[in-house]
């Protein structure tokens, strides 16, 4: 969710409970009156702080401040009136956030932005890690793809990777929720926990922040080695090399790290139209280095793992020596998020994450041949338009729509030939001059090219209702449509021209189209009882995966096979089989003393495994001088957790409180490799649902 509510109980100084109170939030123009029973609750707030105004006739008018809204939590202010001495007499009076959440049926943390701000960390992301059982990203031990993200109440998550598709600014957080144990209904896609980001809403005034910070590196690295007898011979043989090892530490020299943010915001209208904006570039230079020994064209005529001439093993080194970072990466992002309120009931707000940047990965077979190892170039946006409207004071509505694109590229050179050749500068294989498979590369660069884009559509719409003081019901529908359109290539030289140009291995050449859907739906209630609180509600999922799988797996390689029945030529394809789930959740909580609460909770989970799983080596090839490899399988199920948590908030003071928490997690149908093999003989690892946790 994105909202929460305040409630409690209004008494007189006697103890009896009083109807017809008023409570109200000047700020933002919304309010409640006591029930029968002295009760209220004021719904569809945003996170944040607030000030509520107590007023009844012939008592003293009650200001609480600094009353702090929590997303999906209930915030419990309870006042007691005191009898006016005079006429128009105030009592002011400071909330204190509560050490024990009395609502709370899970394991769950709440950041809020001036908490960000004074954490001063480089990212949410480092946020996140320092919540209870977080480390890097994997929540409770739980693998790194199974985590939901979501901002404003839209996912984000990248379908082909199942990871969060872009960094959010820590500047245009408003709160940040992370979710470690059992949630509820509304959250999907997710097997070990939720991310939930809430960005600010409308300024009341312009502010502006920079934020900066550099840093350096020092690396260094050892390389043991033994030398080479240099008598003249015909042949090599053992005698030709020592035995002496020698130790070589490169010192490298400072690597820098940079990290520069700019945000500013503030009121366009006031009350009305408002803007915020972080612009954020970060360079970092790397700790892994390699250096420049040798170029892309060294080589010699004769094969180095020939030992007919020994001659044949010097490799004439026409680097420049110096070191290089093998894994180092720019990047800059815009996030901009503007909100209108076109009436007091009604908000239309749009978000905008756009990041784009460039870098290389590490590789150690290039370690002393960085010129030839590939570069990477990224960029992706994301789009979220979002429309509230506030059905009354208990009820209210969103609807969403979100569109990302992701755009990944790997290359050394680009292809700059209308005729289909490639660079020239590309060098053959036999070129890559090493000795044995795991040596470093005296020459030669990474012989392949690719540029995958990920494209996502996303609505989602949810209505929520306080239908009584008691009883909160939250119901929504989501539906994500993804395109993938994948194409990565090997790279063939031909060694007698030198030409370049795309390899005619079918293996080597991947190219995918598909589009997959998903929807969803759920509901969920919330009940809140002065001694009890229950969270329960039950989901539903489907997935479609547009694409095909083979009919005889003993065949999967061949696209047509022959029917033993009728002796004709079918196919040996069929379509994927489309998936449907059903997810029940439930969290109850009660108070066992004033300070402690006990709470129990449990859920059955379902996520489809990331596409990229679904759709490898989609065309069933097997690559060239290949032994075994591996193939996807559009026909995975969705992975599965049964997930047990029962906790304890115990508060110590007012300022200190423990909570212990003791969960169990069922993990299955994890996907992993099964041995199948086809007609031609080899191996094939085929992803199935096989592994469990």
């Amino acid at each position: 969710g994105t909202k929460g509510k305040i409630a409690g109980t209004v008494v007189d100084e006697t103890g009896q409970t009083m109807p017809g109170v008023q409570i109200y939030i000047e700020s933002i123009e919304k309010g409640a009156v006591t029930d029968i029973d002295g009760k209220y609750s004021i719904i569809n707030l945003e996170p944040g702080f607030y000030t509520l105004t107590v007023r009844y006739l012939g008592y003293a008018t009650l200001i609480v401040n600094n009353v702090e809204v929590i997303v999906d939590k209930t915030t419990q202010v309870d006042v007691e009136l005191e009898p006016a001495v005079i006429e128009g007499q105030e009592v002011v009076v400071t909330a204190q956030r509560p050490i024990i959440e009395k609502d709370r049926t899970t394991t769950s943390s709440y950041i809020s932005s001036s908490q960000l701000e004074a954490l001063s960390l480089a990212s949410i992301n480092e946020a996140i890690n320092k919540q209870a059982g977080v480390v890097d990203g994997h929540f409770r031990g739980g693998r790194i793809g199974e985590v939901a993200y979501l901002v404003n109440g839209v996912p984000i998550n990248n379908a082909f990777s199942n990871t969060a598709s872009f960094d959010v600014e820590q500047n245009m957080v408003s709160s940040l929720e992370v979710i470690s144990g059992v949630f509820n209904a509304e959250y999907g896609q997710a097997l070990s926990g939720v991310v939930n980001i809430v960005t600010k809403g409308v300024s009341t005034e312009w502010t502006g922040s920079f934020l900066g910070y550099a840093g350096s590196i020092v690396s260094g690295r050892e390389l043991e080695f033994v030398t080479r007898n240099t008598d003249q011979k015909t042949f090599l043989g053992a005698s030709d090399f020592s035995n002496d090892t020698y130790t070589y530490t490169e010192a490298s020299p400072l690597i820098g790290e940079q990290d520069y943010q700019l945000s500013i915001g503030g009121p366009i209208i006031k009350d009305k139209l408002s803007i915020q904006s972080t612009l954020r570039y970060v360079t970092f230079e790397g700790h892994l280095i390699g250096r420049d020994l040798f170029r892309p064209s060294d080589r010699q005529s004769t094969n180095i793992r020939s030992g007919a001439n020994r001659d044949a093993w010097l490799i004439q080194a026409s680097g420049t020596g110096d070191f290089e970072s093998l894994n180092r990466q720019d990047r800059l992002s815009l996030n901009s998020s503007i909100v209108y309120e076109i009436s007091g009931r009604l908000k239309l707000d749009y978000n905008l994450f756009y990041q784009f940047g460039e870098g290389r990965n590490y590789s150690q077979q290039f370690k002393y041949n960085p010129a030839g190892l590939n570069n990477y170039y990224f960029s992706n946006q994301t789009h979220i338009l979002g429309l509230r409207y506030a059905m009354g004071d208990n009820a209210y509505a969103n609807i969403s729509y979100s569109y990302f694109h992701d755009q990944g590229e790997s290359y050394l050179y680009d292809d700059v030939s209308a005729q289909g050749d490639l660079d020239e500068r590309y060098v053959a294989p036999s070129q890559n001059t090493q000795q044995g498979a795991y040596a470093f590369a005296m020459g030669g660069n990474d012989l392949f090219s690719g540029q995958d884009v990920t494209k996502t559509h996303t609505i989602v719409a949810d209505y929520t209702n306080q239908i009584n003081n008691t009883v909160l019901w939250k119901t929504g529908v989501s539906a994500r449509f993804h395109g993938l359109d994948n194409e990565n290539y090997g790279i063939s030289v031909n060694q007698a021209t030198q030409r370049a140009f795309r390899s005619t291995d079918p293996a080597a050449n991947y190219s995918l189209e598909v589009n997959p859907w998903e929807a969803a739906a759920y509901s969920q209630v919330k009940l809140e009882f002065d001694n009890l609180i229950v969270n329960a509600g039950l989901r539903l999922d489907y997935f479609e995966p547009d694409f095909v799988v083979p009919i005889d797996l003993s065949q999967f390689n061949e696209e047509t096979i022959l029917d033993p029945a009728t002796g004709q030529t079918v196919t040996n394809r069929a379509d994927a089989n489309p998936t449907f789930q059903m997810s029940p959740r439930l969290g109850v909580a009660f108070p066992i003393s004033e300070t402690g609460v006990m709470r129990f909770s449990a859920g059955l989970f379902f996520q489809t495994p990331q596409l990229n799983l679904l759709y490898t080596n989609n065309e069933f090839d097997r690559p060239q001088g290949a032994g075994s490899y591996t193939i996807g399988n559009a026909n995975l199920e969705p992975e599965r957790t049964l997930h047990f948590e029962v906790g304890l908030q115990q508060g110590l003071s007012e300022s200190m409180g423990v909570d212990l928490t003791i969960f169990s997690k069922d993990i299955r149908e994890l996907s992993g490799q099964t041995a199948v093999r086809g007609s031609i003989g080899v191996p094939v690892g085929r992803l199935e649902n096989i592994d469990y946790g």
